[in-house]
């Protein structure tokens, strides 16, 4: 009897919600705050790069953490429409929320994943961990232009960085 009716109320709660589900999720500016006791401090912000070369792109980094980014990019191994491709990165940082990185290069091991749905564009995921400089986490999200040289590639990040 119990397991019916909390059946039947939220299927007449379903039916109750008016309006449109939403499609995406808002725009949101960038925020940082420490994750509970541990010291460490979430970001987010973006990644513009280009590069000349198939292997090195440089460019800036903006929002929580600002500076400067120097990719390296290891072998290219294709998956279909898929490639993925490791990495280094160097974040040299300058600015920011988070005053503990201010200073400091940051060294980040990278795993990209490029999926070439778009021609000439790749939409980018990556995943990359701090190794040198703090610890950490972060995620990469977005796209990369090879119809011009320079490439250019846009991403934002997201993640965890700690002392």
């Amino acid at each position: 009897m119990i397991k019916r009716a909390i059946g039947l109320a939220l299927l007449t709660a379903g039916f109750g919600c008016g309006g449109e589900a939403p499609t995406a999720l808002p725009d949101m500016p960038p925020s940082y705050g420490v994750t509970g006791g541990s010291g460490c401090y979430a970001v987010s912000g973006a990644l513009d790069q280009v590069g000349t070369g198939p292997n090195e792109f440089g460019g800036t980094i903006s929002g929580d953490v600002e500076g400067s980014v120097v990719t390296v990019g290891g072998p290219v191994l294709p998956h279909g429409v898929v490639l993925s491709r490791p990495g280094q990165q160097s974040w040299r940082i300058t600015g920011g929320n988070i005053d503990f990185l201010i200073g400091r290069t940051l060294g980040l091991d990278v795993e990209v994943v490029a999926v070439f749905a778009r021609p000439p564009v790749f939409r980018i995921n990556t995943t990359a961990r701090v190794v040198d400089g703090a610890t950490g986490n972060l995620t990469y999200h977005g796209t990369t232009d090879v119809s011009t040289v320079p490439v250019s590639s846009h991403l934002t990040y997201h993640g965890v960085v700690c002392p």
